[in-house]
């Protein structure tokens, strides 16, 4: 309860589709499960925010070493975004991206409810000239998944030569250098 009224978390359904097919497209272990928890997705629609948490927590558990594969669900969920969703009516250069994530509208655009609980996920500071950025994150997401929403994001447009991201100093806090 918040304000003593009850709070739904909600994620769009396609966010849900995409972190899962990401699992399919993968051959991902958590494929299997995923199928099942997107068998009645209208990726039009909003979820509880728990049934992406699910998907999430299905994938770190079956890896010793999950990140790699969380980044890579994280550049899938942003492929399809772009080629098959809104992104290209959205994003049209890659800097397009790290824009759209100003006070967290990027975010706020897949996930809904109060900042206290869903986080935030906002562009902090860009330097197109020199091409750095910083993003803080306080969402409750793997780390290594939003990396990889961040490296695809960018890179979907296809302008771009070179990203690097980097949460390594503190993990709320992506460093990104790019050209």
């Amino acid at each position: 309860m918040i304000n003593g009224n009850e709070t739904e978390l909600k994620v769009f359904g396609a966010t849900i589709h995409g972190f899962a097919q990401a699992c399919i497209n993968l051959n991902i272990v958590a494929g299997s499960k995923a199928s099942s928890l997107i068998s009645d997705i209208d990726v039009n629609e909003w979820y509880p925010f728990e049934r992406l948490r699910e998907l999430e927590r299905n994938v770190i558990e079956s890896y010793e070493n999950a990140g790699p594969i969380m980044e890579r669900v994280g550049m899938e969920m942003m492929f399809s975004w772009y080629k098959y969703g809104p992104g290209k009516n959205i994003i049209k250069k890659g800097i397009d991206f790290l824009y759209f994530q100003t006070d967290s509208q990027g975010y706020a655009s897949v996930v809904k409810g109060p900042e206290e609980l869903v986080g935030t996920f906002k562009l902090v500071e860009i330097d197109e000239e020199n091409g750095k950025a910083l993003i803080h994150s306080t969402n409750p997401f793997n780390k290594d998944l939003e990396r990889g929403i961040i490296i695809d994001g960018m890179s979907a447009p296809g302008d771009l030569d070179y990203i690097d991201v980097k949460n390594d100093e503190d993990e709320h806090y992506f460093k990104m250098e790019f050209c």
